[in-house]
């Protein structure tokens, strides 16, 4: 740059001799907020007046390495008396910079786009790149030329620097993504073969699912309850009601355990199944010895949990009846 020149006309010598010389210090390190750099920014301690604009500073968060002969002739252009000079010295100088990341450009577009209305959006941006800019100015850049198309979701625009700095390469460039309507649906934590039964611990709640959803996707946890996946799913993957099945591993008829449990207390009476029902599924079933139908939660193909606080219902006399007809037949 320019001003780092040691060469000094005669008329800024002329003016130079009229300025109070004292005693200054070396900044080692210093950082700027504007695009110019002062000669206070160099030395601490100048004189009342001496202080002056040096030049253009660095662009927004880079630096400036100035030399100990550089600061040699600074020191001399300007009539700085300073301490322990050295050619061996040097001094940084930063520009503050703020950064303007993924979540700056989604707000951004979300402001030029009234069109996306109320709803939950989602906005992936492709081949982003982080754009620096001084701290100082509240809008540093405009977009221009927004596009777009609601049916692929596609998006793009120019961004412009609000004030350009000569780089061609960032004071304007394409910003491009994919903007897609959002919704709340349950999602896989893990990936799971065909036929795995799904726990609590399989699925999640996705408040921001953006995914293609071919057929309609489950909701709420409750309804995956003892059931398990009639194909292989992925992690992350929208859980499909269609890709769903209930695993019947009790049925109607069969002979089951009902056991009662209580804090230092566990009861099991033999009991029959009223309805097929599969793994933690509640199911209605028969107490053999009291003739009450009592409703519980399946925790395997031949026991069913009651809890001490359910109410039990007589049955008729031709309940008994009925289930042992419908037992199902060992016999090939």
């Amino acid at each position: 740059m320019r001003w780092l020149l040691p060469a000094l006309s005669t008329a800024l010598a002329l003016v130079v001799s009229l300025l109070p010389a004292g005693a200054a210090t070396l900044r080692h390190a210093t950082t700027v907020s504007s695009d110019s750099v002062r000669l206070s920014d160099i030395f601490s301690g100048l004189e009342q007046g001496q202080d002056r604009i040096l030049g253009p500073g660095p662009a927004p968060g880079g630096t400036i390495e100035v030399s100990g002969q550089q600061l040699i002739a600074i020191a001399d252009q300007y009539g700085v008396e300073w301490e322990d000079q050295s050619a061996s010295a040097s001094i940084t100088i930063m520009r503050a910079g703020r950064i303007l990341d993924e979540a700056y450009f989604d707000a951004l577009i979300r402001k030029n786009l009234p069109e996306l209305g109320e709803g939950p959006i989602s906005i992936a941006l492709r081949d982003f790149h982080p754009l620096t800019v001084s701290t100082d100015e509240p809008e540093p850049v405009v977009l221009s030329d927004v596009k777009w198309d609601q049916r692929s979701g596609w998006f793009s625009s120019t961004v412009y620097r609000a004030h350009p700095t000569g780089d061609l390469a960032s004071d304007s460039f394409m910003l491009t993504g994919i903007i897609h309507a959002t919704q709340r649906v349950l999602v896989y934590t893990r990936a799971l073969p065909a036929g795995s039964v799904i726990s609590a611990a399989d699925v999640r709640i996705d408040d921001s699912y953006s995914g293609h959803l071919p057929a309609k996707a489950v909701v709420n946890e409750s309804e995956i309850d003892g059931l398990s996946v009639s194909r292989g799913v992925v992690a992350g993957a929208a859980v499909l009601a269609q890709d769903l099945q209930r695993t019947v591993v009790m049925h109607k008829g069969d002979p089951v355990m009902i056991t009662y449990e209580a804090p230092g207390l566990r009861l099991t009476i033999a009991g029959r199944a009223m309805e097929d029902a599969g793994i933690r599924q509640q199911v209605r079933a028969l107490n053999e010895a009291s003739g009450m139908i009592v409703s519980g939660r399946v925790t395997d193909g031949s026991n069913i949990a009651v809890e001490l606080s359910s109410h039990p219902v007589p049955s008729d006399p031709n309940t008994a009846r009925r289930l042992a007809m419908s037992t199902r037949s060992t016999m090939p």
